[in-house]
């Protein structure tokens, strides 16, 4: 099952908080444009494996093998759970050197933060990433 990527919007909402002191100036906030976008992405976060893999990614990045090393998951767990992070827009995925040739990829969180607010219509939410590129 693949996941569907989360509907947002570039521009933060009128409502949107600015991210905490002491962040990085190049970070970006994204709203989650629905309540069915920010629902997919709750869930996303409250799945036991994925919140192991981004406690995992908290200080570096990481190969897929690191992960599933430190994560004491399969191999296909992992991999399931990064493309939903990845389309979620809360890991991403940058190529690294190998010395034995093969091309691998490191996978580094992207995610600082998400504030949800509570509205008429449903949630509303804001996810504020940590781009270090």
């Amino acid at each position: 099952m693949t996941a569907q990527p989360l509907p947002t919007t570039d521009a933060p909402s009128e409502t949107d908080s600015t991210p905490e002191s002491g962040s990085d100036s190049e970070s970006t906030d994204r709203s989650v444009a629905t309540a069915t976008g920010i629902d997919e992405l709750l869930a996303l976060l409250s799945d036991e494996y994925a919140c192991r893999i981004l406690c995992a990614l908290d200080d570096e990045p990481l190969s897929a093998d690191d992960l599933v090393a430190r994560c004491e998951m399969s191999r296909p767990t992992v991999y399931r759970r990064l493309e939903q992070l990845i389309d979620a827009g809360i890991v991403d995925a940058q190529p690294a050197s190998s010395t034995d040739g093969h091309h691998k990829r490191e996978f580094r969180r992207t995610l600082g933060g998400l504030s949800v607010r509570i509205c008429e219509d449903g949630l509303d939410g804001t996810v504020h990433s940590t781009h270090t590129h």
